[in-house]
């Protein structure tokens, strides 16, 4: 698994940790924490819906904040939950753009055990960083 529950960091919200070998893999792999944190099995996520997703931001940092946070609205607002992400990250001379397809379907309460709502994610202590040749983000999120 390429991402921890950090349980020494926060009592009441879920501290993650995520390190992965691309900037992409750092992406999805954060998102699959997120979707995690709120549904216990992310296979019981079918593929079903595709939503198209643009992201633009002036730093790494704002840039994953920026895609977790949709995650969590498109939860709240439509009810879905996606398992599954193909992302390509670029950058032009003044920002970093997210350009991507996100898969998964809507919230079915008989099918999906839900286990936390998660509220949004925080800025406190949220850090993206290259470490040699592989990245790593740590964030919290609000349940």
């Amino acid at each position: 698994m390429p991402y921890s529950y950090r349980e020494d960091i926060s009592i009441a919200d879920a501290a993650i940790e995520v390190t992965a070998n691309s900037l992409e893999e750092l992406f999805i792999d954060s998102a699959k924490a997120l979707t995690n944190t709120m549904v216990d099995n992310l296979d019981s996520i079918k593929c079903n819906k595709k939503s198209k997703i643009h992201i633009l931001a002036p730093s790494m940092e704002f840039l994953l904040f920026e895609f977790l946070e949709k995650l969590i609205i498109l939860k709240d607002a439509e009810t879905l939950l996606f398992n599954k992400f193909q992302l390509e990250i670029t950058e032009t001379s003044n920002e970093l753009v997210l350009d991507g397809k996100i898969y998964g379907e809507k919230i079915n309460y008989n099918k999906h055990e839900l286990s936390s709502d998660v509220k949004a994610i925080t800025l406190h202590m949220f850090k993206v960083e290259k470490i040699n040749n592989n990245w790593k983000a740590n964030f919290i999120l609000d349940i």
